[in-house]
């Protein structure tokens, strides 16, 4: 199983914070950077078959794992126009790379080790993460639920039947190529500015994602500054949160 990382962006809401570092390398915990909780989650649950895409600061990245995981060979995917394309350009380029398997998550995730640990043993082929006790956050991704199957995903998705969504899916390589194909029609179409998650709507008719509650587990993505206290709140409480 390959793991997908996704580390391309800006993080413009972190404003001086990302002028010269990528978002990943925020620290949360002492010395420990979002990077360093996501890489010891995924080697804890011996996941080190791993590609992170990279943005403007890839040297940076590189160097920070050379040197605290100087054991780990990492496959590095670049986007060169990270500054005018959304995520949806970073995954196509890394179709030709995917011959297994996958977990994709996005590269500002904080999530548990159980939590990494039962997705990826759920008896689910495809599922994503989601929280039904929660009230969806207007900012967040959200996934419009039918019949224990995803329809749609999007950050403006509204209605009763709209929970929660954190971008850490388990796929299979059938699954994901049919989510490339489609993305690869949109970057023929010059639509590099959405989400991925849009080519994706448009397949899920054909193909059964499913929901994968995690309603007692800590999932938190780290989009601004409020997301950031509140994370560096929770490992203060428990420094071995993700280790849980």
């Amino acid at each position: 199983m390959k793991v997908i990382l996704l580390n391309s962006g800006i993080g413009r809401r972190f404003g001086y914070l990302t002028k010269n570092n990528p978002k990943c390398l925020l620290k949360i915990n002492g010395n420990e950077t979002i990077l360093d909780y996501q890489l010891k989650t995924l080697i804890n649950n011996n996941l080190k078959n791993i590609i992170i895409t990279t943005g403007p600061f890839e040297n940076k990245i590189k160097k920070h794992i050379k040197i605290i995981y100087p054991k780990l060979k990492i496959q590095y995917i670049n986007n060169p126009i990270y500054y005018k394309t959304n995520y949806i350009y970073t995954i196509y380029l890394i179709k030709d790379f995917i011959d297994d398997n996958v977990i994709l998550l996005h590269g500002d995730l904080i999530f548990s080790n159980s939590l990494l640990r039962d997705i990826r043993n759920s008896k689910e082929a495809n599922c994503v993460l989601v929280n039904k006790e929660i009230t969806p956050p207007e900012k967040d991704f959200k996934a419009l639920i039918i019949d224990e199957k995803i329809k749609q995903i999007g950050v403006n998705v509204l209605g009763p039947n709209t929970v929660f969504l954190a971008p850490l899916y388990k796929l299979t390589n059938r699954f994901f190529k049919a989510w490339l194909d489609q993305i690869e029609n949109y970057v023929k179409e010059n639509r590099v500015d959405c989400y991925a998650e849009d080519a994706l709507n448009t397949i899920l008719d054909k193909l059964i994602l499913k929901p994968f509650y995690f309603n007692n587990k800590i999932c938190k993505e780290v989009d601004d500054f409020n997301d950031l206290k509140l994370v560096k709140e929770l490992l203060k409480k428990n420094n071995n949160i993700v280790l849980n």
